[in-house]
């Protein structure tokens, strides 16, 4: 038994080489008691002999105590924490204060305003600590908890099986995970009423780390302000800015201007260096916007997480519209507001848009209006997203290329792509955000998605295409006798789930059957 846990630990550290691992075991399985203790004694040699990286007294007690989680960089693929933006600096006490309430607490919410960097310091911190943990887990939240869980990818997971057979296992995999295990849900801008699947989640017996803009009543919460040292936030504007040096006192009344916001604190830098502007002249249109408010006046949060006043948002959309930016790369940014936030990757999106080169993307990622990902993959900001939404208002009509993309994918019914639910997240944010402004195509838009959606079991989405065509279809005018009977079969295939949920205990509706088996019933 010795001999075999030993053989274990080996193979089972990551840390030592391939073909270390088959130098140590190459006698193994042992014939005879001779070889079992030439065994023991070559694994102890080198154990004795082996440089180790030396963990805090934290871990030290985790695997005395026999609380260590299995190592699943091999068993969950695509959820490796980003790196934080290369020019992180500033935090350093706010990273001190972190560790430290995760140690006593376990579940921690990093609570501030959007764009003052709750994001990085969450990635900064799995940076910095990532020896002290077994594994770290990071999840960009979707708006639904329940589903990020059937989201994630295990190795063993199956073609065939439905949402709720992967999200039971899914949750009895991350339910098993110990305290040397940190999970990180980036972006949880919602109230604890609003996700029921918190709770559950808050259950769990590993670490977890929320970024939120919402106030969080009863939990732990650390609140992060804007960073109050001038020097480090000039230090930033000169990483972005290469004239930073000699426009110090110009550069100093703009933090000011801006509050210290570190969004906007990045693009006033980026806008400089473009060399659209002077930093006089921009210093000048911020306070010509009216949005340099006294301290007093600083934007609030409300229990919503929605802000009380738009001073924050203000700098952004300023700083926005100077850019003044031509039809191809307004068209790009207003295509990328109906991408997730956990991103896109970059050649898809030049696929869906008709792009015959990434050069307009590129160009708006050096400006930092879109944020590269690992992978060759982007997204916006939710700050620079909201702000996109709200100055370029995407439509049907002017959205019109990207749709017709996703509609030609979801004809092909015998066509298998690997990014569906991306499309499909994609195509939840386009009934979301878009204005209706050509019903007639809005509507076959709808009808040939949901059936797609079908293919897939996606349940989230058909649901949401329902509650959509019920809206129109509900005014007379709108639509025809097409439309009302596919939409009349719809609605007949999610109540029969409905039915079949109650009878096996199935509360979210989330699995919907072939629709044939309702046609000839509802028409």
């Amino acid at each position: 038994m010795t001999v075999q846990k030993l053989y274990e630990l080996v193979i089972g550290d990551v840390s030592i080489s391939e073909r270390k691992k088959q130098e140590l075991s190459e006698r193994y399985p042992c014939s005879n008691a001779e070889e079992d203790i030439d065994f023991i004694a070559r694994i102890l040699y080198f154990g004795m002999t082996r440089e180790f990286i030396k963990k805090d007294v934290q871990a030290k007690s985790l695997i005395s105590g026999g609380n260590l989680s299995p190592a699943l960089a091999d068993f969950i693929m695509g959820n490796d924490v980003p790196k934080p933006c290369r020019y992180f600096c500033g935090r350093e006490q706010e990273l001190e204060q972190l560790h430290e309430m995760l140690l006593k607490h376990e579940k921690v919410f990093l609570q501030g305003i959007a764009g003052v960097g709750k994001s990085e310091l969450a990635k900064a911190y799995a940076k910095q600590h990532k020896k002290e943990y077994t594994n770290v887990l990071y999840i960009v939240y979707s708006g639904d908890l329940h589903q990020d869980v059937i989201d994630l990818e295990f190795a063993d997971d199956l073609p065939g099986e439905s949402e709720e057979e992967r999200f039971r296992k899914h949750n009895r995999f991350l339910r098993s995970l110990k305290s040397d295990t940190l999970l990180i849900v980036d972006n949880f801008n919602t109230t604890a009423t609003k996700d029921s699947f918190l709770p559950v989640v808050m259950k769990y017996r590993c670490r977890v780390l929320f970024t939120t803009r919402s106030r969080m009543e009863n939990y732990p919460t650390m609140q992060l302000s804007e960073i109050s040292n001038k020097e480090t936030l000039l230090e930033l504007m000169g990483r972005y800015y290469s004239a930073a040096k000699e426009q110090e006192p110009v550069l100093s009344e703009i933090i000011d201007t801006v509050h210290s916001h570190t969004l906007a604190v990045e693009l006033a830098s980026r806008l400089l260096e473009h060399g659209l502007l002077q930093p006089l002249e921009l210093l000048r249109k911020l306070q010509e916007e009216k949005v340099a408010l006294d301290d007093a006046d600083k934007i609030s949060i409300t229990k919503d997480g929605k802000p009380a006043k738009e001073t924050y948002y203000g700098h952004i959309h300023t700083l926005f519209s100077l850019y003044l930016l031509t039809g191809e790369y307004q068209g790009i940014m207003r295509n990328m507001v109906m991408v997730p936030v956990s991103g896109i990757p970059l050649r898809l999106l030049a696929d869906w848009l008709s792009l015959t080169d990434l050069n307009t993307v590129n160009d708006l990622i050096e400006i930092g209006f879109i944020t590269p990902l690992p992978g060759h993959c982007g997204s916006l900001h939710p700050m620079i997203q909201e702000t996109a939404l709200a100055d370029l208002k995407p439509s049907i009509s002017n959205c019109r290329g990207l749709l017709e993309s996703l509609q030609s994918l979801c004809l092909f019914h015998g066509l298998e792509i690997s990014y569906y639910k991306l499309m499909f997240q994609t195509i939840e944010n386009i009934i979301r955000f878009t204005e209706k402004d050509d019903l007639p195509f809005y509507l076959r838009f709808l009808e040939d998605v949901f059936s797609y959606m079908e293919k897939y079991q996606y349940g989230q989405g058909m649901h949401l295409i329902l509650r959509e065509l019920q809206t129109f279809l509900d005014q007379p005018s709108v639509g025809t006798v097409r439309d009302r009977a596919l939409y009349l079969d719809f609605r007949e295939a999610t109540s029969q789930v409905a039915v079949l949920a109650r009878i096996f205990g199935d509360c979210r509706e989330s699995a919907i059957p072939h629709r044939g088996m309702a046609l000839s019933g509802c028409l």
